[in-house]
């Protein structure tokens, strides 16, 4: 039985959602290997502005639910995008003179990404039934997949070929381009109220029930899983090749399988699937950075970038998914957006801590590769230990 098909916002929403996440994609190509170049190889810069990157986007989560009774959402929606824009327009504008401003860019991401991310949660409730949602979140990451399968190796070619951060700084540029687009449809999905007052502290209260309980797992294991292969992949991937064409070539790749990956998927992924996808993008998940621990050389490399080309969008597809189904589910006088929103919170703590347990690591052990490798065996396990508690805790929702 198929799905029917999106409203006219959603598909608008889509769109601007879709631009959001090209103009990510193709900025964090290199964006961790260029912050690495820009302060002369220092990691723990680069983690601080990580960290503080997070604890701003929180506060962009708390400072939205009080802008909900001032502003409309879509124009929260907007101010978000504008933040993310203005964090590659000072990176452009202050060049060889950034080095006193990279960890307070954290800022700007943060706030960008904050009120992006509250914003859009809200919106994909109001306006995306359940049916679409997985289909939704898949169609998004095609797009960012599609611009990561051509800007990845030009831009890894002019890196080499041009030499210094020029190469960076056309792809930041490129960034900046389609988040611009993205503000000027927003206009198109405006008309609607949303619930102005949210008890997000009431929600991060609660015990006891599982719905909660699991979707609080599964966000912080988003979080801790999602910034350590974030932070350490494309790092890890520039020790072991240490040429930026090479990464690049090997991104476009990935990204082809990425989109073909995520087409195939948003046509033919029914909810009954969930549990059995769920499981096989666990599964390969934790075996494939396990093995990259154990074997770090340029074959291994290349296979985790063919496996997660396949599979990345699977985990992100259906986290994000069963993140819109456990709060339908929440009950206890919570709606539906306090519990996405509140999902926030273990996100970031599981990203703070992701970062925390990197900066630390890379203090005692001896080499930045030693480091990585800890950080993998840590990543995979998360995604198996994930797997069992949610597995537990929902019972794929049989009751409902």
């Amino acid at each position: 039985m198929y799905n029917k098909s999106m409203t006219s916002k959603a598909k608008f929403l889509l769109a601007v959602a879709m631009l959001f996440s090209a103009g990510n994609s193709v900025a964090s190509t290199f964006i961790n290997v260029f912050l690495m170049r820009s302060t002369h190889n220092s990691i723990d810069l680069v983690i601080w502005q990580s960290i503080l990157n997070y604890l701003i986007l929180l506060i962009a989560f708390v400072s939205g639910t009080r802008l909900l009774s001032k502003l409309s959402i879509t124009k929260i929606f907007r101010l978000g995008i504008i933040a993310q824009a203005l964090y590659y327009v000072i990176i452009l504008i202050m060049r060889n003179n950034l080095l006193p401003f990279i960890v307070p860019l954290g800022i700007f991401s943060g706030l960008g990404q904050g009120l992006y991310w509250f914003s859009l949660n809200l919106l994909i409730g109001d306006i995306v039934t359940e049916d679409n949602q997985a289909k939704f979140f898949s169609y998004q990451q095609m797009m960012g997949f599609i611009f990561g399968i051509v800007v990845p190796a030009l831009s890894g070619f002019l890196i080499v070929r041009m030499g210094g951060l020029s190469g960076y700084y056309v792809l930041f540029a490129i960034s900046i381009f389609l988040f611009l687009f993205g503000i000027f449809l927003i206009k198109n999905i405006s008309g609607f109220k949303t619930e102005k007052k949210m008890n997000i502290l009431g929600v991060l209260k609660l015990r006891g029930n599982r719905y909660w309980d699991s979707n609080a797992i599964l966000s912080f294991s988003m979080g801790f899983k999602g910034v350590l292969n974030s932070l350490i992949f494309v790092l890890f991937a520039y020790l072991i090749f240490k040429n930026e064409s090479t990464m690049g070539n090997l991104g476009s790749f990935q990204a082809i399988l990425s989109a073909i990956s995520s087409l195939i998927f948003a046509r033919l992924f029914q909810k009954s699937h969930t549990r059995m996808m769920y499981f096989i993008t666990c599964s390969l998940s934790f075996l494939t950075f396990v093995f990259l621990a154990l074997f770090a050389n340029p074959i291994m490399m290349i296979t985790g970038y063919v496996i997660f080309g396949i599979i990345q969008s699977w985990g992100s597809a259906i986290a994000n998914a069963m993140n819109y189904r456990l709060s339908t589910r929440g009950g206890n006088g919570f709606s539906q957006r306090e519990y996405i929103v509140a999902s926030e919170f273990p996100i970031a703590l599981g990203r703070v801590l992701g970062l925390l347990l990197a900066l630390l690591l890379t203090q005692i052990l001896p080499s930045a590769l030693t480091a990585y490798r800890f950080l993998f065996i840590a990543t995979g396990l998360m995604w198996m230990l994930e797997f069992i508690i949610i597995d537990y805790k929902v019972k794929w929702l049989k009751n409902d």
